[in-house]
This record gives C-alpha cells, structure tokens and sequence, in this order.
C-alpha cells in the first residue's frame, strides 16, 4: 500500500450512526480481528481481548445496560452552560443508531500485562500505556473495518463506571480485565455527511509550540459548540 492509498482509507473511515441488518461475513470479522491483534503495545504486551456478539438476545442487552444510564447522562449534560451542551445525550426511551448493527465487539485489556513494563514505567505510567496499547488496537480494527467497505461506531458508553461493572457480569469478563470500549460494526444504512476536520497548517508545531497558532477561549468555544456542526463534534468526542 502506498501512501495516497493510506491517506484515502484515513479519510474514507467514518463513525456510522444508521446501520443495515444484513449480516457481516465471518471472513470479514477475522479480518478486523487479525489488524487488531498487531497494534503496537507497550513492551509488546498485548493486552487485548476481543468479545464479538452477533447474538440479537445479548446485543439487545446490552443495548439495554447502556439505555439505562442514558436518563442520568441527559441531567448531568443539563448542567452545562446551554450553548455547550449535546441534545443527543440519553433522555427516557432514545435507543443509540448503533441498535441494528450486526455485530458488536467489545475490545477489553488484561490489567495484568503492565507487568511486562520494566517496574519504574509500570509505576508512573503503567495505566497511561495500558490505555494507549487498547487504543490503538481500537484504531486498527476501525480502520480493517473500513477498509473492508463496512461501517463502524465507537461506542463509548460501555466503558463508563456506571456500565462497565454491569457488562463484565453479564459477559462474565474475569475481574483484572477493563473494557475499553465497543465497535458496532455492520453495513452502513445512510451515508454520512461532511466530516470537520482542522487545517494541518493550523495544529503543526516546528521546533517548539508557536504561539501564532494558540487559540483563544472563544476560539476554542466556537469550534467545541455542538450545535453549530453536530455530526462533526460527535465524530471528534468520545460519544457513546
């Protein structure tokens, strides 16, 4: 793969917020699944653990776990100043777009492999790496994904305090492992629309942070404000 074809897969990958029934291969889910699992990690620790649910009885629990806590995100969403805040956020009765998905995976970390980090890492930043590693596994599959013409949400929300103990007993994740975070994988239903993303000239730094380019308060307001490009601020924000 050359660059330029690179760069297009970059662009072409999409969170996917409208999703078709239509089964995903199993061909295509060993695919993500093979990226993902070589994903640089912190002394090639290798953290990872894949879930993947195609059963509709535990997607739908699931679904329902996160549906739950959605009325407690909406009043704690309610306390930010109103030109910040995101409308989309839980409510009673609002079902997430990733519902109809085929496939969820639930990407988790075994705590235990910070133990392959020499210990003064372990100590100071052995979470921090731990974190990273999953991540970039994370990355990879959405990218597999892509790449294989499928679409993708992360899904944040599974993650949460609030949720993740709730999931790993339904799942029967073992205690040392963290959820990290979910892939709602399937065909896209919709396309979606134009994506914000910030001029490279705007955030590169030679030598040292340039000043010129430091943006202000409002700037910064102006850019985070969710009404103004809704679809775009969700794909930037970690967003269940």
């Amino acid at each position: 793969m050359d660059y330029e074809a690179l760069l297009n897969l970059v662009r072409q990958r999409r969170s996917t917020r409208k999703f078709k029934t239509d089964p995903v291969p199993d061909e295509a889910l060993e695919k993500i699944i093979e990226a993902a699992r070589w994903a640089p990690s912190g002394a090639n620790s290798q953290p990872w653990e894949f879930i993947v649910v195609k059963d509709k009885q535990i997607k739908d629990k699931i679904v329902d776990i996160v549906v739950q806590q959605g009325e407690l995100n909406h009043r704690v969403e309610l306390s930010r100043e109103e030109d910040l805040r995101f409308s989309n956020i839980g409510g009673s009765g609002k079902e997430p777009g990733y519902k109809n998905a085929p496939v969820f995976i639930i990407l988790c970390g075994d705590s235990r492999t910070q133990e392959a980090y020499p210990l003064i890492t372990e100590l100071t930043q052995g979470e921090s790496i731990f974190t990273s590693s999953l991540a970039n596994a994370f990355v990879y599959m959405a990218l597999a994904a892509a790449a294989l013409g499928l679409g993708a949400q992360w899904v944040t929300a599974t993650a949460s305090a609030l949720r993740a103990p709730i999931l790993k007993k339904y799942l029967s994740i073992p205690r040392q492992f963290k959820i990290y975070d979910m892939l709602a994988v399937g065909y896209p239903a919709a396309a979606p629309g134009p994506r914000l993303v910030r001029e490279r000239t705007d955030m590169l730094h030679v030598d040292g942070f340039d000043h010129s380019k430091y943006r202000s308060d409002k700037e910064m307001r102006d850019f985070i404000q969710p009404h103004k490009t809704p679809d775009s601020c969700l794909e930037m924000q970690r967003l269940g």
